[in-house]
């Protein structure tokens, strides 16, 4: 059985449904294109499955028109996974090389250094090592490491902090695999993810920044028939838990606009958690129309910066002003990625870990 046919009733679901998610999708709601819908998307994804239509380069661009966020999930009344159907599809892309440039090029740069950003990940890791014990083993992710380094010392800080003491892993030099699976190369992922899984026995925990490798830790590995022995916890309910044991600091006198990054909360329904931490450090947190199960996309996902750069940018700023439409007020996020993708959308970010050092340092 092929990764198409393990998705067969939801290309069928979405080719014969009038269209009722129409407005869920960030990809179709910044393009105001049709063929770039959920239905759209999902009915090309059908002909090609039913053999009524050649996989050619316009269908190739449409199934990569797909952030994976799982928002037309959360309106969907089969609940179809729209995002790993569309994946699946991008794996015949890769076989038979019309897949768009930025996935090609995205592959060949993991092909030849492991991750998708080019430098050595062991040698960064290396820059972390930290002079006192630790409680949590980080993982920050690929992303931190080479955009972000920032952040992964205002993760040190806060969790010292809050008495649930962080230091980089060693693991963290390996890259999650998420690129290759969004990229459609489950045959390279599934190699990648089983290699992660065997290197990863003797680490009993692991704390990770970044919700896009949680969740592929989580729940995309096991699609993939691999099981992590490893608990696997974001650095968010880690910080969550150990509340309690924050420093007792007034408020930050701000008032911000948090976003529910798609990967922490529909994927792994950590919503709760942020607001909690965030609800301790400024004195308000502005609410979308859209939260939760129903919140707006970043555009940061499913390589959608890389192949399709400007519809990702108008993806993230349709959502930035839907977060917080009003200038004074600052977006907050738990996604490293989210965080880039705003401000390249010309909204000043937040990355939550940076606000809540702020507050302990107060």
């Amino acid at each position: 059985m092929s990764a198409m046919d393990r998705h067969e009733q939801a290309y069928t679901y979405c080719a014969f449904c009038p269209k009722l998610c129409r407005f869920s999708c960030p990809v179709s709601e910044a393009t105001h294109t049709e063929s770039l819908s959920t239905w759209g998307k999902m009915t090309a994804a059908h002909l090609v499955a039913t053999g009524k239509r050649e996989l050619d380069d316009s269908t190739a661009r449409a199934v990569h028109a797909c952030t994976g966020c799982g928002r037309c999930k959360s309106f969907c009344k089969h609940e179809n996974t729209v995002g790993p159907a569309l994946f699946a599809v991008r794996e015949q892309t890769v076989k038979s090389g019309n897949q768009p440039k930025g996935a090609a090029s995205t592959l060949s740069t993991f092909t030849q250094a492991q991750n998708p950003f080019g430098p050595e990940l062991a040698a960064l890791v290396a820059s972390w090592r930290s002079e006192t014990p630790v409680r949590y083993p980080l993982f920050p992710g690929c992303s931190s490491l080479v955009k972000a380094p920032q952040l992964i010392e205002d993760t040190i800080v806060v969790s010292k902090a809050f008495g649930a003491p962080m230091g980089v892993s060693r693991m963290a030099s390996r890259c999650c695999g998420y690129p290759l699976y969004a990229a459609g190369s489950h045959d390279a992922f599934r190699d990648h993810a089983r290699a992660n899984a065997a290197a990863l026995e003797s680490v009993p925990e692991l704390a990770v920044l970044d919700p896009g490798c949680a969740y592929t830790f989580k729940v995309v590995y096991p699609e993939f028939g691999v099981q992590l022995k490893t608990n696997v916890r974001t650095v968010v309910e880690v910080l969550e838990e150990n509340l309690s044991h924050a420093p007792q600091k007034p408020e930050l006198p701000e008032t911000v606009g948090y976003h529910d990054a798609c990967h922490l909360g529909r994927g792994l329904g950590q919503y709760d958690q942020p607001r909690k931490l965030l609800s301790r450090a400024v004195f308000a947190v502005h609410e979308a129309a859209s939260i939760r199960s129903e919140g707006g996309c970043s555009g940061g996902g499913g390589l959608l910066p890389r192949t399709m750069p400007e519809v990702a940018v108008e993806v993230a700023r349709r959502q930035a002003m839907e977060v917080a439409p009003e200038q004074d007020i600052k977006v907050v996020t738990a996604c490293p990625t989210s965080k880039r993708m705003f401000e390249r959308a010309g909204k000043k970010s937040y990355d939550l870990m940076a606000l809540l050092r702020r507050w302990v340092e107060s």
